[in-house]
């Protein structure tokens, strides 16, 4: 049974949310860490208007073989959505996070993933991250605007199968396509 373990990861991810991000070293002190390097973001886009079963069309569905309905789902309190298909190869969620500072919190936890890549999803800051270096499971977090992230797992169902990452980041470019701008 593969979904406690995927839920527990994305809810260790989601967690660590909950945090208010790397703290300042105390004067004289030696720093503890480098700056992060996650960029702001440029031309932010609106995640709090849509919900997560709607961040992608069912034509970017159909395309990555996603032939069941989309199940709504919640890591800790964060809202998110899930697709399967019938031949049981692939899985889809999608979590959004619009309170919190999401990808500095990921930052932070850095050293707890076996993979960790700072990047850029279609010009947005992005972490890639598998809880596993052999997984076929790949996370890739995405700051759509300051305090709004969207966070993208794809699982290969069959191990072997596929590499999982290439269709997270386009999964989350899929996203970032169909997100509005925010206004104001």
């Amino acid at each position: 049974m593969r979904r406690v373990p995927i839920v527990l990861a994305l809810a260790a991810v989601l967690a660590g949310c909950s945090a208010t991000g790397p703290q300042p070293s105390a004067p004289g002190a030696a720093p503890s860490a480098p700056a992060d390097p996650i960029p702001p973001v440029r031309d932010p886009k609106n995640l709090a208007g849509t919900a997560p079963c709607q961040l992608l069309t069912s034509a970017q569905l159909t395309s990555n073989r996603m032939d069941l309905p989309a199940q709504s789902k919640k890591v800790l309190d964060d809202p998110g959505c899930e697709w399967d298909n019938k031949a049981h190869t692939r899985e889809i969620t999608i979590y959004v996070d619009t309170t919190n500072d999401a990808m500095h919190n990921v930052y932070a936890q850095r050293a707890t993933f076996p993979v960790f890549e700072v990047t850029q999803v279609a010009g947005y800051p992005a972490v890639l991250t598998k809880n596993n270096a052999a997984a076929t499971s790949c996370y890739m977090q995405v700051a759509a605007a300051e305090r709004q992230t969207f966070i993208v797992r794809f699982t290969s169902l069959r191990q072997g199968l596929e590499e999982p990452c290439g269709p997270a980041r386009a999964l989350a470019e899929d996203v970032v396509a169909n997100l509005p701008p925010l206004k104001g």
